[in-house]
């Protein structure tokens, strides 16, 4: 009598599992996006959602800012990510190409397939870099804002500057407002070295006047 009680007692088991587990991801996620309605109701920001994404808009420094969240990988392999992007358009010039650089370069610099090189040792060693001009030059080897590249380089799984815009990606959600702001630190202190450093070139400041 009690044999024919086990497969239906691991079958109980097995969707009280499934019920748990669905549980503490709905749970995971209504703490999620609190704490991001409420990172972006303290810095006066927009947020907005649906059932799988999330989204702050808002102004840094009088420059637009987007914080989302989006998927990396696909089927079982697949994992969300935090992505910030700032619009830094009109502090870096349009041609510099700026990434973290990866296995594949570092690989390809074996067979002396280079990027281009600003000369600093542990800063060549973590971007990949096109478009290097005179005045991309200038602003990236400023001591603060080579510092605050490394930093970024650190922190983030990649980032990136193309075409003016500044690019931190996060593996992971942050479910609270103190990790939040934690994790875009790195980047918005970038951005503002940048700011300042573009501010103080001559070669930048001749840029902008001639623009």
């Amino acid at each position: 009598m009690e044999s024919t009680f086990v497969p239906w007692l691991a079958l109980l088991g097995m969707v009280l599992f499934v019920v748990l587990v669905l549980a503490l991801a709905a749970r995971d996620k209504r703490r999620q996006r609190k704490a991001w309605l409420v990172f972006a109701t303290r810095r006066g920001w927009s947020f907005t959602q649906s059932k799988d994404f999330m989204e702050v808009q808002g102004l840094h420094q009088d420059r637009q800012l987007s914080l989302l969240t989006e998927v990396r990988g696909q089927n079982q392999g697949s994992y969300h990510v935090m992505v910030l992007r700032l619009d830094v358009s009109d502090v870096v010039p349009q041609e510099l190409h700026l990434e973290t650089e990866g296995l594949g370069d570092k690989f390809l610099k074996l067979f002396s397939v280079r990027d281009e090189e600003l000369g600093d040792v542990a800063l060549d060693s973590a971007l990949n870099l096109k478009g290097l001009s005179p005045e991309s030059h200038a602003l990236l080897t400023t001591p603060q804002v080579g510092e605050h590249l490394l930093r970024a380089h650190r922190h983030y799984q990649r980032f990136s500057i193309v075409a003016g815009l500044l690019e931190a990606e996060h593996r992971g959600v942050p479910a609270s407002t103190s990790a939040l702001e934690t994790h875009i630190a790195p980047a918005l202190a970038l951005a503002d070295t940048l700011i300042q450093a573009a501010r103080r070139a001559p070669v930048l400041k001749a840029r902008s006047r001639q623009a």
